[in-house]
């Protein structure tokens, strides 16, 4: 039986362009379906492997897709010519970047970069953007129903291809690897430009060693200088260039003693036929580099050298990169207090005292529903405390099995048991050392597991699974749970004397029904990371929102505001929420008016309820809400404003104060309303 494969898209039209070409490739190798997210998907799917166009898809695809089923996402690229129309345009020349949205203008505008068209200035322009770019050019992969109609020039460089990377990933993935399909990736591989850094395309029209040679060092950041062993430069690439600030003609043929005037003084350092890393302040550019050298041997004789100069500058700047990959993986804890949003008295009660524990060594219990932020909030402690500087790793103690957590935690020896990996493996307490340690759902935990756990924090020592070796630790614990841990004490569920040795300090966060002063900001916050801060949601829909009962609390409100991005024009209204969050509303409303204003008329009520709202804000006269009305859609006059409003003063819903203030709500009317 043949393996499906589904395809989820935004649109329709990169959906069936997609499948056509997935199809065309796999043949008969594989069932493939295809769905778009704005065209509406009906039902759950079910397949082998999912692919996605991008990962801001992934929330709403979810939502159909088992929760088992593996997820990839499509890299895209171009095929060859079809982007070289644009070295026709001058150098410097600024050009509209057309595509179907933001997200996918951005992505393409950075494969061009990849591919080395950086000699034009490419501003992202997508439909409904506010601000159009009066440009002359416009650059579109295929999308040319969506270029502005003030651009005087277009260039189509076509609709980007599936780069060879997702086809090699689909098959390891769906197992189909056989000699026909690597014959037909080999022909493919002939027809794109490969994501990696294009070499392959490069290599293919370069035909000459020096060439070759020539074109992998100038790809290199790193500057390189070949000299001889007089120390005279007969090769450099690129970088050398931009990292010593001059130009290729005042290298070559010099010795390098003469070029390079640094302290400590270079020529005092290259004595030596190995330098490893060494450090050096470069007079010319103030900059300090770091020097590598190395002998090049032929028949064991040294015919020259080879000099590697880095940019100390750019050694940070790849560190930080590689803190990003390890926050990926996990082992760094990337969230900090100015990254929880909200100004809520409770959340702020809730941060300053998280904020003083960061300070203290103790274990920490963080208690609160699922959704509230437990997380994030052991990465803030985390990244305020002495600590800072570790790891910081998590695990979601419910989320594997007793035995497999139990190797996670702790690690295992090699042939401890069958499937072990050769040499062994580290545990999470191990990779923690001087860092912190998250154990999600500690409720969760198994009872031989919690004894385990209790004498690591008594002892602050673990050893491996199959191990006879005690191996020392200094880890703090930082542990959560939804769960009433003293219920399960009492039901003998949770051990007891490890539920105090946790509970040292505790830190209950609050949900979100409890600080809906937030919803606003958090609102803001979700759209700014989703890129679509121009929308705008309107009055009512805010209303509904704050007042909503959040189950799910933060995670909740994303999953719906996302849903809501995407769907939803500029504006979001009512009619935008989810569709089972919006039969709720629906029935909410047809439930309040059938309650209270039974003896109205279907216009009426929705005057009267709509009126309620109004005065919910603020004290108003029938003037004010009647000016009110009107801009909002309603067809009504001053005299049925008086009218409804005198009958909700008699239901005893809104009440007159003295003077000029207008009407304003009863206790009554604000509970129901």
């Amino acid at each position: 039986m043949k393996k499906k494969l589904i395809l989820i898209t935004f649109e329709g039209i990169p959906r069936d362009k997609y499948v056509k070409d997935l199809k065309n490739f796999f043949g008969e190798y594989l069932d493939i379906e295809g769905y778009s997210i704005k065209e509406g998907i009906n039902q759950m799917i079910n397949g082998d492997l999912t692919l996605l166009t991008f990962s801001g898809l992934t929330n709403i695809a979810k939502e159909y897709l088992p929760d088992e089923m593996e997820i990839i996402y499509l890299s895209r690229t171009f095929k060859k010519g079809s982007f070289e129309k644009l070295y026709n345009l001058p150098y410097g020349t600024k050009a509209m970047l057309v595509n179907n949205n933001k997200i996918g203008a951005v992505d393409t505008i950075s494969l061009l970069y990849e591919m080395g068209v950086k000699h034009i200035d490419f501003t992202p322009v997508y439909p409904n953007m506010d601000n159009v770019p009066d440009l002359e050019y416009a650059v579109t992969p295929g999308q040319l129903r969506h270029v502005p109609k003030k651009a005087r020039e277009v260039v189509n460089i076509g609709w980007r291809v599936i780069d060879i990377s997702t086809l090699m990933n689909i098959m390891t993935k769906l197992d189909i690897l056989n000699d026909e399909l690597d014959q037909k990736l080999e022909r493919y591989l002939k027809t794109i430009v490969p994501i990696s850094h294009g070499l392959h395309f490069i290599f293919d029209s370069t035909h000459k060693i020096k060439n070759q040679l020539n074109i992998i060092l100038d790809v290199i950041d790193d500057g390189v200088i070949v000299i001889d062993k007089d120390y005279r430069a007969i090769h450099c690439n690129k970088s050398v260039e931009k990292i010593l600030d001059v130009d290729e003609k005042s290298i070559l043929n010099r010795n390098i003693k003469d070029i390079i005037y640094s302290y400590p003084p270079i020529d005092n350092i290259l004595e030596k036929d190995y330098i490893e890393n060494c450090l050096i302040k470069h007079s010319s550019t103030t900059k300090s580099l770091v020097i590598t050298k190395r002998p090049i041997r032929v028949d064991d004789r040294i015919w020259g050298f080879l000099l590697i100069i880095k940019d100390r500058s750019e050694i940070e700047n790849l560190e930080s990169q590689l803190r990003k990959q390890l926050i990926d993986k996990g082992y760094v804890a990337k969230y900090r207090f100015d990254d929880i949003v909200g100004v809520s008295e409770n959340l702020t009660k809730c941060k300053n005292r998280a904020k003083k524990i960061s300070g203290i060594e103790a274990p920490l219990l963080i208690m609160g529903e699922s959704g509230t932020g437990k997380e994030l909030f052991a990465q803030a402690i985390h990244n305020n405390s002495e600590r800072k500087n570790k790891p910081f790793l998590g695990i979601n103690c419910a989320s594997l099995s007793s035995d497999l957590l139990e190797s996670e935690l702790f690690g295992y020896e090699e042939g401890a048991f069958t499937g072990a990996r050769k040499g062994g493996k580290k545990g999470l307490f191990e990779l923690a050392h001087m860092g912190t340690l998250f154990l999600d759902e500690v409720g969760e935990l198994p009872t031989y597991m919690q004894a385990k756990l209790l004498r690591v924090l008594q002892e602050k020592e673990v050893m491996r699974i199959g191990g006879i070796r005690i191996i020392p630790v200094d880890v703090r614990i930082i542990a959560a749970t939804n769960k009433n841990l003293k219920k399960l004490v009492k039901e003998g569920k949770f051990r007891k004397d490890l539920y105090y040795r946790l509970n040292v300090l505790t830190l209950n966060l609050p949900h979100l029904r409890e600080r809906r002063d937030d919803i606003p900001y958090l609102i803001k916050d979700i759209l700014e990371k989703l890129g679509v801060e121009n929308k705008e949601l309107d009055r009512e829909l805010k209303e509904i929102l704050i007042n909503h009962h959040w189950d799910g609390n933060i995670r909740e409100l994303r999953n719906c505001i996302e849903y809501m991005a995407y769907m939803g024009e500029e504006l979001l209204t009512v009619k935008d929420l989810p569709p089972d969050f919006l039969d709720e509303v629906e029935a909410s409303r047809e439930e309040l008016k059938e309650r209270i204003f039974s003896e109205l008329l279907s216009e009426e009520n929705e005057l009267a309820v709509y009126i309620l709202r109004t005065l919910k804000y603020r004290p108003a006269g029938r003037r004010t809400v009647y000016k009110e009305a009107v801009k909002d859609g309603f067809n009504v006059s001053e005299h049925k404003i008086r009218k409804i409003m005198k009958f909700l003063q008699h239901k005893g819903l809104i009440t007159y104060g003295n003077g000029r203030g207008g009407a304003k709500l009863t206790g009554e009317g604000n509970e129901i309303i």
